[in-house]
């Protein structure tokens, strides 16, 4: 049951295109630079200023991945409650936003994980003909992205525990009321 409002939570994610856009560049971008600042604190690059910013990375990420759930909860209050209206019981519901989260979570990963197999190909391409001797064949390990790859998705656990407690409030009546109100 769980995957099949997992499936639907994935259609409704991309119902969403303004918000799903935003917060994909958002991840993809935290979820990099995260990796990009791991791989040079452990090649030892920048010194002990790259665990800052992977602390600082790792804090947006909470404060964003909370105004996500805050979001997709509030924006579909209505939504939420009208499903709870026809039968949907609050495990359902917390399923569909479960998987809204994780989808845009993974998403993020995967573009993260395609450009850098991109770089990498592009980079090895142009060193085989010669033209770019100066550049990295590798940006950022493998290693590094899944390290932190990790904390992203406790990050998104915290962030459904808010979810949780706010679908938990939203009552069936709402969906009864006017839109005006």
């Amino acid at each position: 049951m769980a995957f099949r409002l997992w499936k639907k939570a994935i259609l409704m994610t991309l119902r969403e295109k303004k918000i799903f856009t935003v917060f994909i560049l958002i991840y993809t971008s935290l979820i990099f630079l995260t990796s990009l600042f791991m791989q040079l604190a452990f090649t030892g690059g920048l010194g002990g200023v790259a665990g800052f910013f992977i602390l600082i990375f790792f804090g947006v990420s909470l404060l964003l991945s909370l105004l996500y759930a805050w979001i997709i909860v509030s924006r579909n209050r209505r939504t939420w409650a009208t499903l709870k209206c026809i039968g949907y019981t609050n495990a359902n519901i917390n399923s569909l936003v479960t998987g809204k989260i994780f989808f845009t979570t993974f998403l993020g990963f995967l573009i993260v994980i395609e450009v850098l197999f991109h770089y990498t190909a592009g980079v090895g391409y142009l060193q085989s003909a010669n033209l770019m001797t100066g550049i990295p064949l590798v940006l950022i390990d493998l290693i590094p992205v899944i390290f932190t790859f990790i904390p992203f998705l406790a990050v998104q656990v915290v962030a459904l525990l808010l979810a949780n407690r706010k679908i938990y409030k939203v009552r069936p009546i709402i969906a009864l009321k006017k839109v005006g109100e």
